[in-house]
């Protein structure tokens, strides 16, 4: 794997995928599926480090990627995004982010999850004292 942290982003909204996979993919190594069938698939061959979960995913259907990745260590992150139909639907899988603040937004809790510095376009080090 190279500098950048792997992602793979679901829904089932072709054209919000896209948009989606090109704003991340301007800092992130992006992957992004259409279908659980297509993330299953995708998810069986490589390891990912964030899954974004869209808002046009039923929670059922977020809790069938999580369960294709409860295995694999380390365990990916995941982000579920909350549009304004989602509200009150408990229990959201994994990190949960509002869809109010557009693909900036997004981008900056994508990196903020991952330890990436959108600035400097690199991970941010950690040291142990």
């Amino acid at each position: 794997m190279n500098d950048h942290s792997q992602i793979l982003v679901v829904s089932r909204d072709r054209m919000l995928l896209q948009t989606r996979k090109l704003i991340l993919g301007t800092y992130l190594d992006v992957e992004s599926a259409g279908r659980i069938s297509e993330a299953g698939s995708i998810l069986s061959k490589c390891a990912f480090d964030l899954i974004v979960l869209c808002d046009t995913l039923s929670n059922t259907e977020r809790r069938q990627i999580a369960e294709l990745v409860s295995d694999q260590r380390p365990k990916p992150t995941l982000l579920s995004l909350i549009g304004p139909g989602n509200h009150g639907e408990k229990p959201v899988v994994g990190r949960e982010l509002p869809c109010i603040g557009g693909p900036l937004q997004l981008l900056r809790e994508c990196a903020d999850v991952l330890g990436f510095d959108l600035h400097t376009g690199s991970k941010q080090r950690t040291f142990n004292a």
